[in-house]
């Protein structure tokens, strides 16, 4: 027989059990919710430039291969038009310009789950993993070092199905406030990187005399420097197509 003393403390253990569930299920919320807010602020920023031209200065260091820096003018409107000019061979990942701005459109399509913070460069930044929810979707995991006060990305790891894992670090100053920056690097795997076949060609032709631990997947930099942007003059559709 259970007497009242004991009843009383087993109902209050179930009582005490369901508030602990109630405050961890109540902060996962609010926390879910902070890092949804904390993202559509930076999209909400990165809206204003409708549309933008800049020219681009891209650095590319590539292991085996050595290339002149090029000179080349990139072409953006959202959501999904994006282009790059250049009389050599441009290698321009679209990552750091228009991705971004698809995977943070649909809010939908991910969940926000907040990873605490990191100090980049003296500036606190939250760290936000974006989780697809479609198994349909290119991007397999997303993370985002934001800076809140400003609501800018510093950085972003993407790992995709068709280019691998892409690091795009970003420095940003005189359109801040468009959520544009100043510079982009970006480190990637060269082996599942997409780049012009030419290159290509020659980075798989030396990587087959390579032996022993040379072998190792290699990673490769681009850097690129932005400037003279023009923003929301109204970009045709027809300049896209050609």
């Amino acid at each position: 027989m259970i007497t009242s003393h004991a009843w009383t403390r087993v109902t209050f253990r179930k009582k005490t059990t369901s508030l602990v569930y109630l405050f961890c299920f109540s902060l996962s919320f609010l926390t879910a919710q902070n890092a949804s807010s904390t993202v559509s602020k930076v999209y909400k920023q990165l809206q204003k430039a409708k549309d933008y031209t800049a020219d681009a200065e891209v650095t590319v260091s590539l292991p085996f291969i050595k290339i002149a820096p090029i000179h080349a003018k990139v072409f953006l409107k959202q959501p999904d038009k994006f282009k790059v000019q250049s009389k050599s061979i441009a290698i321009v990942p679209r990552q750091g310009f228009d991705q971004l701005h698809k995977i943070l459109s649909d809010t939908t399509a991910f969940i926000a789950i907040s990873q605490g913070t990191e100090v980049l460069e003296k500036v606190p930044a939250q760290l936000i993993n974006l989780i697809p929810l479609r198994d349909t979707a290119d991007l397999i995991l997303a993370k985002l070092w934001i800076d809140p006060a400003r609501n800018l990305v510093l950085k972003s790891l993407l790992t995709t199905k068709s280019n691998g894992t892409i690091l795009t670090e970003y420095r940003y100053g005189q359109y801040a406030g468009y959520g544009l920056p100043d510079a982009l690097l970006f480190t990637v795997d060269i082996k599942k990187f997409k780049i012009p076949k030419s290159i290509a060609a020659d980075i798989n032709t030396t990587t087959k005399k390579e032996t022993g631990p040379e072998k190792e997947t290699k990673k490769g930099k681009i850097r690129i420097e932005l400037s003279n942007y023009v923003i929301n003059k109204g970009l045709p559709d027809a300049l896209f197509k050609k």
